[in-house]
Protein backbone atom coordinates (compact mmCIF):
# COMPACT_ATOMS: atom_id res chain seq x y z
CA UNK A 1 0.00 0.00 0.00
CA UNK A 2 1.38 3.77 -0.63
CA UNK A 3 1.60 6.39 1.33
CA UNK A 4 -1.49 8.24 -0.65
CA UNK A 5 -3.36 4.57 -0.42
CA UNK A 6 -3.41 4.64 3.31
CA UNK A 7 -4.33 8.20 3.49
CA UNK A 8 -7.37 7.10 1.74
CA UNK A 9 -8.14 3.87 3.08
CA UNK A 10 -7.85 5.63 6.76
CA UNK A 11 -10.34 8.71 5.84
CA UNK A 12 -12.67 5.43 3.84
CA UNK A 13 -12.72 3.36 6.97
CA UNK A 14 -13.30 6.25 9.45
CA UNK A 15 -15.45 4.16 11.48
CA UNK A 16 -14.71 0.36 10.42
CA UNK A 17 -13.56 -1.09 13.92
CA UNK A 18 -13.66 -4.44 11.99
CA UNK A 19 -11.20 -5.75 9.61
CA UNK A 20 -7.74 -5.55 9.14
CA UNK A 21 -5.24 -2.98 8.49
CA UNK A 22 -1.50 -3.78 7.33
CA UNK A 23 1.76 -2.46 9.40
CA UNK A 24 2.17 -0.90 6.41
CA UNK A 25 -1.04 1.24 5.71
CA UNK A 26 -0.93 2.05 9.89
CA UNK A 27 2.77 3.15 9.95
CA UNK A 28 1.89 5.37 6.95
CA UNK A 29 -1.20 6.69 8.50
CA UNK A 30 0.82 7.57 11.69
CA UNK A 31 3.25 9.47 9.72
CA UNK A 32 0.99 11.35 7.72
CA UNK A 33 -1.00 12.55 11.78
CA UNK A 34 2.61 13.18 12.75
CA UNK A 35 3.58 15.71 9.52
CA UNK A 36 -0.39 17.13 9.84
CA UNK A 37 0.21 17.88 12.93
CA UNK A 38 3.30 19.28 12.36
CA UNK A 39 2.09 21.41 9.44
CA UNK A 40 -1.05 22.76 11.89
CA UNK A 41 1.33 23.78 14.48
CA UNK A 42 3.63 25.52 12.11
CA UNK A 43 0.71 27.43 11.25
CA UNK A 44 -0.71 28.08 14.60
CA UNK A 45 2.82 29.32 15.77
CA UNK A 46 2.66 31.75 13.19
CA UNK A 47 -1.08 32.92 13.58
CA UNK A 48 -0.65 32.95 17.43
CA UNK A 49 3.54 33.71 18.19
CA UNK A 50 4.64 33.01 21.56
CA UNK A 51 4.93 35.54 24.69
CA UNK A 52 8.15 37.11 25.32
CA UNK A 53 10.20 34.80 27.46
CA UNK A 54 10.72 35.17 30.94
CA UNK A 55 13.38 34.46 33.66
CA UNK A 56 10.31 33.06 35.86
CA UNK A 57 9.69 29.32 35.28
CA UNK A 58 5.94 29.24 36.48
CA UNK A 59 5.36 32.34 34.40
CA UNK A 60 6.54 30.53 31.29
CA UNK A 61 4.44 27.56 32.34
CA UNK A 62 1.36 29.92 32.70
CA UNK A 63 2.25 31.45 28.81
CA UNK A 64 2.67 28.25 27.72
CA UNK A 65 -0.81 26.95 29.04
CA UNK A 66 -2.42 30.18 27.79
CA UNK A 67 -1.71 29.94 23.82
CA UNK A 68 -4.12 29.20 21.93
CA UNK A 69 -3.85 25.73 19.68
CA UNK A 70 -7.42 26.27 18.23
CA UNK A 71 -6.18 24.48 14.79
CA UNK A 72 -4.66 21.38 16.48
CA UNK A 73 -7.70 20.89 18.89
CA UNK A 74 -10.00 20.62 16.06
CA UNK A 75 -7.28 18.35 14.32
CA UNK A 76 -7.26 16.03 17.37
CA UNK A 77 -10.82 15.75 17.50
CA UNK A 78 -11.12 15.18 13.87
CA UNK A 79 -8.50 12.51 13.87
CA UNK A 80 -9.45 10.38 16.87
CA UNK A 81 -11.91 8.58 15.90
CA UNK A 82 -9.85 7.23 12.10
CA UNK A 83 -7.02 6.66 14.62
CA UNK A 84 -8.75 4.47 17.17
CA UNK A 85 -9.93 2.68 13.97
CA UNK A 86 -6.88 1.61 12.19
CA UNK A 87 -5.28 0.79 15.86
CA UNK A 88 -8.36 -1.76 16.18
CA UNK A 89 -7.72 -2.89 12.32
CA UNK A 90 -3.65 -3.15 12.87
CA UNK A 91 -4.34 -5.79 16.28
CA UNK A 92 -7.09 -7.61 14.12
CA UNK A 93 -4.35 -8.54 11.93
CA UNK A 94 -1.62 -8.79 14.46
CA UNK A 95 -3.69 -11.64 15.91
CA UNK A 96 -5.25 -9.46 18.77
CA UNK A 97 -8.25 -8.14 19.83
CA UNK A 98 -9.12 -4.09 19.87
CA UNK A 99 -9.80 -3.71 23.36
CA UNK A 100 -6.77 -3.53 24.23
CA UNK A 101 -7.80 0.15 23.09
CA UNK A 102 -9.35 -0.27 26.41
CA UNK A 103 -6.41 0.23 28.18
CA UNK A 104 -6.18 4.05 27.66
CA UNK A 105 -8.45 4.16 30.56
CA UNK A 106 -6.09 3.04 32.96
CA UNK A 107 -4.18 6.69 33.03
CA UNK A 108 -7.19 8.41 32.43
CA UNK A 109 -8.88 6.96 35.45
CA UNK A 110 -5.27 7.82 37.65
CA UNK A 111 -5.54 11.46 35.62
CA UNK A 112 -9.30 11.90 37.46
CA UNK A 113 -7.46 10.74 40.93
CA UNK A 114 -4.53 12.81 40.31
CA UNK A 115 -6.88 16.00 39.57
CA UNK A 116 -8.39 15.68 42.40
CA UNK A 117 -4.85 14.91 44.63
CA UNK A 118 -3.48 17.75 43.50
CA UNK A 119 -6.72 20.11 43.82
CA UNK A 120 -6.62 19.22 46.89
CA UNK A 121 -3.19 19.85 47.63
CA UNK A 122 -3.56 23.64 46.34
CA UNK A 123 -6.40 24.12 48.73
CA UNK A 124 -4.57 23.23 51.48
CA UNK A 125 -1.62 25.48 50.40
CA UNK A 126 -1.27 29.18 51.77
CA UNK A 127 -2.66 31.38 49.09
CA UNK A 128 -0.05 33.97 47.76
CA UNK A 129 2.55 31.91 49.14
CA UNK A 130 5.09 29.56 47.46
CA UNK A 131 4.69 26.06 47.72
CA UNK A 132 6.10 23.95 50.58
CA UNK A 133 8.95 21.21 49.04
CA UNK A 134 6.25 18.77 50.57
CA UNK A 135 3.30 20.21 48.62
CA UNK A 136 5.75 20.42 45.38
CA UNK A 137 7.12 16.69 45.89
CA UNK A 138 3.19 15.47 46.46
CA UNK A 139 2.30 17.31 42.90
CA UNK A 140 4.78 15.46 41.39
CA UNK A 141 4.41 12.33 42.50
CA UNK A 142 0.43 12.32 41.53
CA UNK A 143 0.99 13.76 38.08
CA UNK A 144 4.51 11.99 37.08
CA UNK A 145 2.95 8.29 37.02
CA UNK A 146 -0.04 9.64 34.47
CA UNK A 147 3.35 10.15 31.90
CA UNK A 148 5.02 7.29 33.27
CA UNK A 149 1.37 5.23 32.40
CA UNK A 150 0.98 6.92 28.85
CA UNK A 151 4.41 5.67 28.07
CA UNK A 152 4.19 2.59 29.03
CA UNK A 153 0.89 1.88 27.08
CA UNK A 154 2.72 3.51 24.06
CA UNK A 155 5.10 0.74 24.04
CA UNK A 156 3.12 -1.90 24.75
CA UNK A 157 0.67 -0.46 21.20
CA UNK A 158 4.29 -0.17 19.07
CA UNK A 159 5.53 -3.88 20.20
CA UNK A 160 1.67 -4.93 19.21
CA UNK A 161 1.70 -2.75 16.08
CA UNK A 162 4.77 -4.14 15.04
CA UNK A 163 4.11 -7.97 14.87
CA UNK A 164 3.83 -8.73 11.28
CA UNK A 165 0.29 -9.98 10.16
CA UNK A 166 -1.77 -13.36 11.29
CA UNK A 167 -3.85 -14.93 8.68
CA UNK A 168 -6.99 -16.78 9.72
CA UNK A 169 -5.19 -20.28 8.86
CA UNK A 170 -2.45 -19.39 11.55
CA UNK A 171 -5.03 -19.19 14.53
CA UNK A 172 -5.94 -15.49 13.62
CA UNK A 173 -9.73 -15.35 14.77
CA UNK A 174 -10.24 -11.55 14.46
CA UNK A 175 -10.11 -11.63 10.42
CA UNK A 176 -12.10 -13.50 8.04
CA UNK A 177 -10.93 -16.23 6.18
CA UNK A 178 -9.02 -16.10 2.79
CA UNK A 179 -11.23 -17.94 0.03
CA UNK A 180 -9.10 -20.69 -1.61
CA UNK A 181 -7.68 -20.02 -4.92
CA UNK A 182 -9.88 -22.17 -7.40
CA UNK A 183 -7.49 -22.31 -10.02
CA UNK A 184 -4.62 -24.66 -8.15
CA UNK A 185 -6.94 -26.87 -6.88
CA UNK A 186 -6.35 -30.49 -7.87
CA UNK A 187 -6.68 -29.96 -11.16
CA UNK A 188 -5.34 -33.19 -13.16
CA UNK A 189 -4.89 -33.52 -17.32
Amino acid sequence: MSFIGAIQSGFRNYFNFKGKASRREFWYWILFTVLLGLVIGTIESIIWPAPEQTADWMQEIQNVAAQPTPLSNFLSFALLVPNLSILARRLHDAGFSAKWIFLQAVPIGYGVFAGIGAVTVLNNAVPGAMLTSEELMSLIFLILPIFALFLAIMVVYIIMALRPSKSFYDGNKYVEPEPLDSSSEGTTA
